[in-house]
């Protein structure tokens, strides 16, 4: 045999076998990854937590089976977590996708929606001060901080949504008679706002009465008249059926129509006083945004020029005469309001 046939039998027998071998890898390749493809199908996670909120626990589980190793990525660049179970906080308001690699191969992948932290409100950081339960137009009312370390103030009284005053000792003289929401803010801190209501009285007309004299047309003075008897019982017997104390009844506004004039609000098209006639003349009363104690005019002062999206609102009214007392509102976080 020539050397030449002895070379190419030589490489032919090294051929096949490099085929034999490419073929065995390829074939467990593919076992391998068929195996791992059906155990795929079948990789699933679940959440819970109490709060989904900044600063709360959320517990992840893995329900896969035959599982045994994990790589959880939570989506907000902390450190990736190796177990079948795995506690996390999230430190931002956001949404987050998070993703669990299972034996290294299968992955899952869910979104959680996390909200901002919930504000509890520290009773020791309110502002201290008082007020008189009513006063008449015109007079003067003075108030005074007693809050503890306070530098800064911010005084409203319930006829505008400005700042009528930012010393320690505020005076204030109201116009218009009803009742009305003092509100104070110190240090800036709005979350911990103090407001109280005053109930403003309207000057009282003075009538001068002359006494009823008996006797038909007796003469009191120059061109003045005695009543006759029985007038005054006949005037009585013409306003014994009438209602007394009769509660005022104001319009009625419903949910989308209140949203509907927000809007307009927003839009620089009305402003706080068009709900006037709602809440009976005090546009100043405490309402809740998003949790947040505020007033009703400082509200309407900031969604100006804001993109307004209310998901929910409750307004609770007077039993009887349709006023407003509070308004409970849940809306889309707006750039530096609330």
């Amino acid at each position: 045999m020539s050397t030449q046939q002895t070379i190419s039998k030589h490489l032919d027998k090294s051929v096949i076998w490099l085929f034999v071998i490419v073929f065995l890898i390829s074939a467990s390749v593919f076992a391998y990854r068929y195996k791992n493809y059906k155990t795929c199908e079948d990789v699933a996670f679940t959440v819970k937590a109490k709060e989904f909120r900044v600063g709360e626990l959320i517990k992840f589980t893995d329900n896969t089976d035959q599982a045994t190793n994990w790589e959880w990525d939570f989506g907000d660049s902390t450190d990736v977590k190796t177990n079948k179970e795995v506690l996390h906080i999230f430190n931002k308001e956001g949404e987050y996708k998070v993703r669990l690699l299972v034996n290294n191969i299968c992955q899952d992948e869910k979104t959680v929606t996390i909200k901002e932290k919930l504000f509890i409100i520290d009773s020791t950081k309110l502002p201290v001060f008082n007020v008189k339960s009513s006063i008449v137009v015109g007079e003067t009312l003075n108030v005074e901080d007693k809050t503890n370390n306070a530098s800064t103030w911010e005084w409203r009284f319930g006829e505008t949504a400005r700042v009528n005053s930012v010393e320690k000792r505020a005076s204030y003289v109201y116009k218009t008679p009803g009742l009305k929401t003092i509100s104070l803010v110190v240090n800036g801190d709005v979350k911990h706002t103090t407001t109280k209501q005053i109930n403003v009285l309207p000057i009282e007309k003075k009538e001068e009465r002359i006494s009823e004299i008996t006797g038909t047309n007796r003469r009191l003075g120059d061109g003045i008249k005695a009543r006759p008897l029985g007038y005054e019982d006949k005037d009585k017997e013409k306003t014994k059926d009438e209602p007394s104390d009769k509660p005022k009844v104001v319009p009625f506004i419903g949910d989308s129509q209140f949203i509907s004039k927000l809007e307009l609000v927003s839009n620089n098209k009305l402003d706080a006083n068009a709900f006037k006639e709602y809440f009976c003349g005090d546009i100043n009363k405490n309402i809740i945004v998003n949790g947040k104690n505020t007033s009703f005019l400082i509200f309407c002062e900031k969604i100006k020029n804001k993109k307004l999206r209310i998901k929910d609102i409750t307004i609770y009214r007077e039993k009887g005469s349709n006023c407003i007392n509070t308004v409970t509102i849940s809306q889309n976080k707006i750039l530096g309001i609330f």
